[in-house]
């Protein structure tokens, strides 16, 4: 994949890094990020050397939201054109989400606003014991527009992400793993360890079932139990006639790792 200005791309072992790479900013997001960012999760999305995606932030904040200086940015002045500004600066948020693959944010000090919704957008939190979080739209006017509302209500219930959203008060890490915005906290020197380790572990799994399993998963508040029922059954046909579900078991019975293709 192509150089990026703003962020980096790494792909080893399986596991795809993505890395906000704006330090002196706080890897606040400009429209540059967010072109790259739409660019580069969209790219992982369809990249076949990667399994699982891991979202992170360089220096010492994961994402401070929005680069102030886009207020004055011609999507802002000229609003005839914002509708077209906002879908591509959703396209990053939206491939998170919906890609068959799993993704992780590894989240350390600040997760504020645009930031927020990111780490929102990917499947798993890990977080440092020094994170932030805070959706500070309302405070300028504006509303969360990234996706983040959806994730951020079926987390932690409709009253509470209305609370966050109108109010913009912060969620440091302690709030954030008792109300499930964080699925661990760990200190900030383990952060990159930790997430390593998962997306390591993700990228070793048979991708069919995760990618199977992330789909049921989204939709399951949407649809009926009978309707999940009827999903799972359709969808582990596809699982049980696959070649990894013949190399998992084959690798059990001969007490061997397994070796997985993706077919």
């Amino acid at each position: 994949m192509s150089d990026f200005e703003t962020l980096r791309y790494e792909v080893a072992d399986g596991v795809c890094s993505i890395t906000l790479a704006r330090p002196e900013k706080r890897n606040a997001v400009n429209d540059v990020m967010f072109r790259e960012l739409g660019d580069a999760t969209e790219g992982a999305a369809v990249d076949a050397d990667a399994r699982v995606v891991l979202v992170r932030g360089e220096g010492r904040s994961f994402c401070a939201g929005i680069d102030l200086g886009m207020f004055s940015h011609e999507a802002f002045q000229n609003t005839g054109n914002f509708h077209a500004f906002v879908r591509m600066a959703q396209r990053a948020y939206r491939s998170l989400q919906t890609m068959p693959k799993p993704s992780i944010a590894a989240a350390q000090g600040h997760a504020l606003g645009a930031g927020f919704q990111l780490a929102l957008a990917c499947d798993v939190r890990i977080c440092a014991e020094d994170i932030t979080f805070g959706m500070f739209e309302v405070r300028y006017g504006i509303i969360p527009d990234l996706g983040g509302n959806r994730p951020l209500t079926l987390l932690v219930g409709p009253a509470r992400a209305k609370e966050l959203v109108w109010t913009g008060r912060t969620v440091d890490a302690a709030e954030a793993e008792r109300i499930g915005l964080a699925n661990r906290v760990v200190s900030t020197d383990a952060l990159a360890k930790e997430a390593e380790e998962l997306a390591g572990q993700l990228a070793a799994a048979p991708p069919i079932p995760i990618s199977l399993t992330k789909s049921i998963i989204n939709r399951a508040t949407e649809l009926s139990a009978e309707a999940v029922m009827d999903r799972e059954a359709e969808l582990q046909q596809r699982a049980i006639t696959s070649e990894d579900q013949k190399e998992a078991v084959a690798a059990f019975l001969e007490k061997r790792p397994p070796r997985y293709s993706g077919r």
